[in-house]
């Protein structure tokens, strides 16, 4: 969270949120003042984090279904989208990117957290040239890359 920049007070979507493994966290550190749009695909993995959110009593959350080519955000004022080990599963990334500039506060960033292939030896995922590259066409440009630990990359890009 620290090398994507979220803070307390920030308005944050999550694509791919699933059950919540990095939602629930996050929503604690955007705090009271904060807000996460947690957004998937699947229905019963936003259900299980309602739940989930309700029984840790973190009232901060909203689930948003999206569809496979738009986050559906229901706000235009996201500071900030993150995707945690989701973006190689997405089957429209450019379309998906593209979608997703219209949910972004003016200076907002789209932050991809995946596991590194390079250094992980696992071809399911995809490199940071390969996401980049999505960007790219996308229409954004890379704000930066890091590889922090050895089977992790993160990839923070912004709308051009």
């Amino acid at each position: 969270m620290d090398d994507v920049g979220v803070a307390p007070g920030m308005v944050v979507g999550e694509a791919g949120a699933g059950s919540g493994y990095f939602t629930l966290p996050m929503a604690r550190r955007v705090g009271p003042d904060g807000r996460v749009l947690a957004n998937d695909i699947d229905r019963r993995a936003l259900a299980a984090l309602e739940r989930s959110a309700k029984a840790q009593e973190v009232a901060n959350i909203q689930v948003v279904v999206g569809e496979v080519d738009d986050p559906r955000f229901p706000r235009t004022d996201l500071q900030l989208i993150v995707l945690v080990h989701a973006f190689h599963d997405f089957t429209k990334p450019v379309e998906w990117l593209q979608n997703a500039r219209k949910y972004l506060a003016p200076g907002g960033k789209v932050a991809v957290i995946d596991r590194d292939p390079v250094s992980s030896r696992e071809s399911h995922f995809w490199t940071r040239e390969r996401i980049a590259g999505y960007g790219k066409q996308a229409g954004y440009e890379l704000v930066k890359a890091l590889s922090e630990d050895v089977d992790h990359l993160v990839v923070v890009m912004k709308p051009r």
